[in-house]
């Protein structure tokens, strides 16, 4: 398998072929690719994916991935490393690293397209328009235009879920479920808005309740799955970073690692250490 190292914290490229030069590969950094005209198969993960104007993709460093051109293809690549977010003073990292966490957990980011909404597309592509313009520009305060435009991205791409389309009647017990799956997701990193007393508070409805909605809606109790969602989330982090046990401790909202060791040993029965060498095996 083919593996390309990035050494830059962002490489942003927009160019056309008929012809795809790369093989089945993987690579250390992130990428988001955007097909702004042409079609033919992604090669994903195993999958064959057909694409089109206006798809998109979100690659983490472990995906492999290729192109098979029918129609000649504008592609517009967006690779930056985990470091990327730690470039502008100022500003928490650990917030937009988040984002891209929650949006590669997904099973479904996988293996297809990541924007669903049609009035979306135009909006992401004009933001790379404005993305690109500002890079080859490297004028002043470039850097942060180009920032600023692919956060906006990151927070389009959060209302593209499988169910974006679906009409919501207010109050009924499904678009709660879908209200609190919402509130959970926002404030997984915060163990405090997440507790059932807190969410109930904020839904005006006793934990009781919100308990038993949960349960039948879902099929597991609040706690699991917030529970599950976290450790999902860290196993993800480690996968694909390599930061400090008191780093991922500060993020994930631990009082402090001994809090982040024993949740890691209730959630696997196993330790950190065992953890991450079951997540990162050793590469030949």
């Amino acid at each position: 398998m083919k593996r390309y190292t990035q050494f830059n914290r962002l490489i942003v490229d927009d160019f056309t072929t008929d012809v795809w030069e790369h093989p089945l590969h993987n690579h250390n950094h992130y990428e988001v690719i955007f097909i702004r005209s042409g079609s033919g198969i992604h090669h994903l993960n195993n999958s064959l994916v057909p694409y089109e104007p206006g798809h998109l993709y979100l690659l983490g460093p472990e995906d492999e991935h290729e192109f098979i051109i029918e129609e000649t293809t504008n592609f517009v690549y967006f690779k930056f490393t985990k470091l990327y977010f730690d470039t502008f003073d100022g500003e928490n990292p650990a917030v937009w690293n988040q984002h891209i966490d929650k949006l590669l957990s997904k099973k479904w980011s996988r293996k297809r397209n990541l924007l669903r909404n049609k009035e979306d597309v135009s909006i992401v592509d004009d933001l790379f328009k404005l993305i690109v313009t500002e890079y080859e520009r490297n004028a002043l305060l470039s850097k942060k235009l180009v920032n600023h435009h692919f956060k906006a991205i990151l927070l389009v791409l959060n209302r593209n879920g499988p169910n974006c389309d679906k009409k919501q009647q207010r109050r009924a017990d499904s678009d709660i479920t879908e209200a609190l799956l919402e509130y959970i997701e926002l404030n997984i990193y915060d163990p405090k808005s997440v507790s059932q007393k807190q969410i109930a508070q904020h839904f005006h409805y006793s934990p009781n309740y919100i308990g038993i909605l949960f349960k039948k809606n879902i099929g597991a109790s609040l706690k699991k799955y917030i529970q599950d969602y976290r450790f999902n989330l860290l196993k993800q982090r480690l996968k694909h970073g390599h930061l400090s046990t008191k780093q991922l401790s500060l993020d994930f909202g631990f009082t402090d690692e001994s809090h982040l060791h024993k949740f890691v040993k209730a959630q696997s029965g196993k330790n950190l250490i065992q953890l991450k060498k079951q997540i990162l095996p050793e590469r030949a």
